[in-house]
């Protein structure tokens, strides 16, 4: 006859606790980390057939937008109609300090101006030649309703953006679903208009020109206008990928190194 020894019972709770330790372990990153995106085809050239977006520029008025350093030199971007017809350009920073703009220069068919200044900060990292895809995220980082904030966008394909108004212009956009943006921003992104949209590797391919609260769009500057206005870096910053659990974080070291500033419009 044989003896069978039996296992002690604190043994079997140890093996089993071991076991559900190690499956949380293995699920956790998996659990926080979001999926990632549904890449489609490559974003196809400009084509008559682009939907169109109506634009209408009313009279010129002070506000705000955003800026961000393009050069070592003090030349600063934003959106041509953040600061056209404006008497002063200033940006804004902490403790009430503002630094004057000593040139605004527009393009007379993008939304795009450059701003040069004295006050010089290291330049963002940008790709403008790279292949976009239809669904691929991007980041929009700036002064959202005159605020610190971010949003999360999925491209969904080229528009064409026709501005009327106090001037007239059309030019080839970039349209985004919104998927994300900072917690408690509730309504419009104003004031967003000019910020910096980065993709996943961290690099400038656009800024913010437009939006379309009611369906959750965000409109861009296309990133071959971008480079048609700016000389190429003979230094290349550094960039890190960015992602959809750290965008807040890495949008307020943009901002905390004043390389994404806010731009100030004031109308006498």
């Amino acid at each position: 006859m044989r003896f069978v020894r039996k296992i002690p019972d604190w043994l079997i709770y140890l093996v089993l606790l071991v076991i559900i330790v190690a499956n949380v372990m293995k699920r956790s990153p998996q659990t926080n980390t979001p999926p990632p995106p549904e890449l489609g085809a490559a974003l196809p050239n400009t084509r008559p057939t682009d939907m169109t977006v109506l634009v209408e520029i009313d009279v010129p008025k002070s506000g705000v937008g955003t800026a961000f350093a393009v050069d070592r030199n003090g030349t600063w971007m934003t959106a041509r109609h953040v600061v056209d017809s404006c008497d002063q350009v200033a940006l804004k920073l902490s403790g009430g300090k503002y630094v004057k703009m000593d040139k605004v220069t527009l393009s007379s068919d993008v939304d795009i101006a450059l701003l040069t200044s004295r006050w010089k900060r290291k330049p963002l990292a940008r790709d403008f030649d790279g292949r976009r895809q239809v669904g691929e995220r991007g980041f929009f980082i700036g002064f959202p309703q005159g605020q610190p904030g971010e949003a999360a966008g999925k491209l969904l394909g080229r528009h064409r953006m026709v501005i009327r108004g106090r001037y007239r212009t059309a030019e080839p956009i970039l349209a985004w679903a919104e998927i994300g943006r900072t917690q408690n921003l509730k309504g419009s992104l104003g004031g967003l208009s000019g910020g910096p949209v980065f993709d996943k590797d961290g690099e400038v391919i656009g800024l913010v020109t437009a939006e379309s609260p009611r369906r959750g769009r965000i409109y861009t500057v296309a990133p071959r206008s971008l480079a048609a206005t700016l000389s190429p870096l003979t230094t290349e910053p550094e960039r890190a990928p960015i992602t959809l659990s750290d965008y807040g974080r890495r949008a307020d070291s943009f901002r905390r190194a004043r390389r994404v500033a806010k731009v100030v419009c004031l109308v006498d």
